[in-house]
């Protein structure tokens, strides 16, 4: 279905929750023109994609089961700038987890990503707006069984546990050569590189294991991030 289609289907369904009480999602009116100019001012290039203006039109989001509230508005919101630099909080579970949707430097719809604050993981959840959608009315008629719950609850452990997609910045650069211009401000050997170029949906990295603020830098137009790593204490050093 089209995005425009999934959210009507989803404004006009009344679901049942694990609990067996059902419930309808709480729609907020659409932007009108104006106001979607004025929002346009916070997009790279003053430009939003006519995919999503589509949707603005028809609402601004909604609150409801699950996600505490859906915004296609919260532009800017996502604080993480060294994660995703432009991007749409699309929305949250009241506990500090995002789903976010990537703005390109040209103003074009990137990926979506699970932004877990508890492990501190970053995981790409779909290709694009349409199969976040999608994965929503899947949570909401089988709220026990589904892929949201499987990246919320599984997927992000497994990436804290082996670090995902994360490489040593030396090992990283002696393959991807055309990177050195890049890199070449990360000095020493205390640097990784997640490279999330050819990522599938539940593939991320576990940026936390690093430090905390240790997220150093990404690409301006490749999905690589460079990590400084966490340095060891003088008794860690001492007992290693």
């Amino acid at each position: 279905m089209k995005n425009i289609e999934i959210i009507r289907k989803l404004r006009a369904s009344t679901f049942t929750d694990e609990d067996e009480e059902e419930y309808g999602l709480d729609f907020q009116d659409g932007l009108t023109d104006t106001e979607i100019d004025d929002l346009a001012k916070s997009f790279p290039n003053d430009k939003i994609d006519k995919e999503l203006i589509e949707i603005l039109k028809e609402t601004r989001g909604w609150e409801g089961y699950g996600l505490e509230q859906v915004d296609f508005s919260a532009i800017g919101q996502f604080g993480f700038l060294e994660l995703s630099p432009n991007s749409i909080a699309l929305g949250h579970d009241g506990f500090g987890n995002f789903w976010i949707l990537d703005i390109l430097g040209n103003g074009t719809l990137g990926q979506v990503y699970y932004a877990c604050h508890d492990p501190a993981v970053f995981v790409k959840y779909s290709d694009n707006l349409n199969g976040f959608l999608n994965s929503l009315i899947e949570f909401y008629e089988s709220p026990t069984e589904n892929y949201l719950n499987e990246i919320h609850e599984k997927v992000v452990f497994d990436i804290w546990s082996n670090g995902g997609l994360v490489f040593e910045k030396t090992d990283f650069q002696s393959r991807n050569k055309e990177f050195d211009g890049f890199l070449s401000e990360f000095e020493g050997e205390e640097w990784v590189v997640a490279d999330m170029r050819k990522a599938k949906n539940g593939d991320g990295f576990a940026w936390g294991k690093f430090g905390p603020n240790n997220l150093s830098k990404r690409h301006p137009s490749e999905l690589i991030w460079v990590i400084k790593k966490k340095k060891k204490g003088f008794f860690a050093r001492l007992f290693s």
